[in-house]
Order: structure tokens, then sequence, then C-alpha cells
């Protein structure tokens, strides 16, 4: 299953990332998903290999891959183990974000540490998607930086990253974004417990509260309209496509073993069929990634995706019969996977998209 061909003068990573997340990683994926440690120790081989840099520009120490060059990588993780593609793109968004940041000495302290993958971050800025009538997390101006006081309500990676990119809301109405320590400090950051999920609890998701956090100007990235967050899920409607592709190939892959393993016609024309419209999918979608200007084709693409991956993830399931009620099997955690794929970063327009996929397939 081909992907759009992405001319580019510099050797494509991906040649060498895909294989070795098929052939090192895959094999590991039930593990992964249950057991924090399996998860750590194939966190710290994708960051030996330098695939935890993919995001940060060749001239901080890493890779510098193209928008297009990650989204393939972020499928063959997905495709490999769904926890694992999760945890590791907080990092690499991060690492982004960090990039994009006009403070150089905080780009120099941190992001060749964080291309090499010996300090790890995670974001939190979810809760600007929450809406109230004061901010979830809010930044007030004092001597020297910023106090933080309120709550991050989805914050993935504890135990895992050092630090953390968040996001607040100043007494202006914008939004800054600061890099913190990812650590408990009492009375001034707290965490909960770890999150009981469904699918990638091994990722270790909490929530936190700050009280009166302090950051110091000199880790702050940059700050930001008010409206943020809004214009860029607008934009970036399409790019988490990937997870849900490479989730449809993931339950193929077990469609297919069931097929050679039990020989029935009725699983090899359906492998054949949806096969055919991970194709399709897949190719609409990477365009959608590279041309964001249409809005209406960026959330179709996207809610396809999200659909034709419950649909190859229920596949899965019923063609392993009652083995695949096994927490063990792999294609209930494909299945739990494709669950988390389908809601993660939603808007309201992503879950309508969605919702108009899903209803039509039923028609």
């Amino acid at each position: 299953m081909s992907i759009p061909h992405e001319p580019s003068a510099v050797s494509d990573p991906i040649a060498d990332a895909a294989p070795f997340l098929a052939s090192e990683i895959a094999p590991l994926a039930q593990d992964i998903d249950q057991h924090t440690e399996a998860l750590r120790a194939a966190l710290s081989t994708l960051a030996s290999r330098g695939y935890l840099g993919f995001r940060v520009p060749v001239e901080y120490g890493g890779a510098g891959l193209s928008e297009m060059q990650f989204r393939r990588f972020q499928e063959a993780c997905a495709r490999a183990s769904g926890c694992l593609a999760f945890l590791q793109t907080q990092h690499q968004s991060a690492c982004a974000m960090l990039a994009k940041s006009e403070n150089e000495s905080l780009k120099r302290k941190y992001l060749p540490t964080m291309a090499k993958g010996e300090i790890l971050s995670g974001i939190a800025f979810s809760q600007l998607r929450r809406k109230s009538d004061k901010p979830v997390l809010s930044a007030q101006r004092v001597e020297g930086g910023l106090l933080l006081r309120g709550d991050a309500p989805w914050v993935t990676g504890l135990g895992f990253f050092q630090n953390c990119v968040t996001a607040a809301t100043t007494e202006a109405g914008e939004t800054v974004f600061v890099l913190h320590p990812l650590e408990q400090e009492a009375g001034r950051l707290e965490f909960s417990e770890p999150m009981r999920l469904a699918s990638m609890e091994p990722a270790q998701t909490v929530a936190a509260r700050f009280v009166d956090y302090f950051v110091p100007d000199d880790h702050v990235l940059y700050q930001k309209p008010g409206n943020w967050i809004e214009d860029n899920d607008m934009i970036n409607v399409a790019l988490q496509s990937p997870f849900a592709l490479g989730c449809a190939a993931a339950a193929l892959d077990i469609v297919e073993d069931n097929h050679q393993r039990k020989g029935i016609p009725i699983i090899l024309s359906t492998l054949n069929a949806l096969k055919k419209e991970l194709e399709e999918c897949r190719n609409e979608a990477y365009f959608a990634m590279d041309d964001k200007s249409d809005n209406i084709r960026s959330l179709k693409a996207r809610g396809r995706a999200v659909e034709l991956a419950l649909r190859c993830a229920a596949t899965a399931v019923v063609t392993s019969s009652g083995a695949g009620n096994s927490l063990r099997h792999p294609a209930q955690r494909v299945y739990r996977e494709a669950l988390v794929f389908s809601v993660s970063a939603q808007t309201a327009a992503i879950m309508e998209a969605t919702l108009e996929n899903l209803i039509r397939t039923s028609a």
C-alpha cells in the first residue's frame, strides 16, 4: 500500500524507520500496550536511532523532516504500536513548537538534547479547547515571568518526560506557551493518579493543577492570539489522519493473518475490498494534508480515515472469532486504539465529519 511520493533532495529517513518499526516494534505491541516498562524501552529505542528528533531542525541536531515526511513516519509508527505512536508524538510536537520559537537561548539549550532523546518533553494545550467563563489555565504577568493558575486536564507522559510545553491564557486573553519541568512541586504543581483508560494506559496520562506556579520569562516560547487553538485546529484538521490510517493498516494485517490461518473465502474478499478503500483514503488524506487551503476536503478526509479505521478494526475482531475478545489479542488492542484515534484532537467539526461518514456507511 503506497503513500504518495514526495520529491526531496534529502534522503528519506522513512526508508529506514518503516521497516524497523514493522520488524522490531510491531512484534512487541501487545507488551507495549499493557506495560509501562515495555513502552519505556520502545521509546528509548526510538531515541537511540534518532527517531525522536525528526521535527527538530538540522541546525539544532535533528533530522529536520518535512511535515509530510513526519506524517508518513507517524502512520508507520501507529501501524506498529498505537501506544508508542501516541506517546512519541507528544515529544515530537513539543520539539516542533519549540523550534518555531524566537527564544534562541531556549532552543540552543533544549533542542539538541531533545533531538537525541536525552531530554523528553510532553505537551499540554488541550485545555484551550474547553469553553468556560474563565480560562481553565491562566497566566498572570509578574516581575520576571508568569504565574500559572488552574488545570491542564490532559497531560500524557508523566514519568517519561522531563519537561512540558504548556499553554495558558493571559489576562489580555492571549495564549502564551511556556516550557517547564514536568515534576511535582508540593503546593505549586500537583498531578492526579494516572487515568484508567481503555487504551494506551501505560503512557501515564494525568491531570495537572497549577497553583501560583512560576515560569521565568526566559522559558516563554511565544505568545499567540486568543483564538490560536481554533485557527490551529482549522488549519491542521487533517494532520491526525495518519494515526487512523496506520491503525487501519494494522487491523488489515490481522485480517490477512486470519485469512492465512482459516482460509475462509469471505475474509479474503473483505480484506481486498478494505485494502482498496484504505489506499484511496490514504491518497486523499495525504493530498488534504499537503494542501491545507480546502478545509472541507480536509474534514472529509479526516472523517473518512477515522470511520475506516473503526471499520477495519471491527473486521479484525470479527475475523478473529472469540479470540478477538481477549485483552491479549492483537485485534482487541487495535480496536481499542481505533477508539482513541477516533476522538484524538477532536473538534465539533471533526466530530460532525466522522458522524457523517458513520451514518453514510450504515445507510
